[in-house]
């Protein structure tokens, strides 16, 4: 069964470049860490292959934006992962229905 999609509301992130640039970097590191989180449950090569190609690119994101904020581009060496829990606590302020 198809659900509706979630309403999405990303309160001030539009109000300056620095407050977009701040929420884009969030939401791209919590999906970096999502897949990361979700990765040791994946069996399939063929899945597991497709979502090393895509938390690279996610990361790749964060770092841009991590960049032009003046931020280091990473937090360390590694990623920290986030099970499904904790990802939807960083992500919960943003959906309203």
């Amino acid at each position: 069964s198809n659900s509706p999609p979630p309403k999405l509301d990303f309160g001030d992130a539009f109000t300056s470049e620095r407050r977009f640039l701040e929420v884009a970097t969030q939401l791209e590191d919590t999906g970096v860490s999502a897949y990361n989180g979700a990765g040791p449950q994946l069996f399939s090569r063929t899945i597991l292959a497709v979502a090393a190609q895509i938390v690279q690119v996610e990361a790749r994101h964060a770092a841009v934006f991590r960049d032009l904020l003046g931020e280091p581009i990473a937090d360390g060496a590694f990623d920290k992962p986030l099970d499904e829990s904790q990802v939807t606590d960083r992500v919960k302020p943003y959906i309203t229905g």
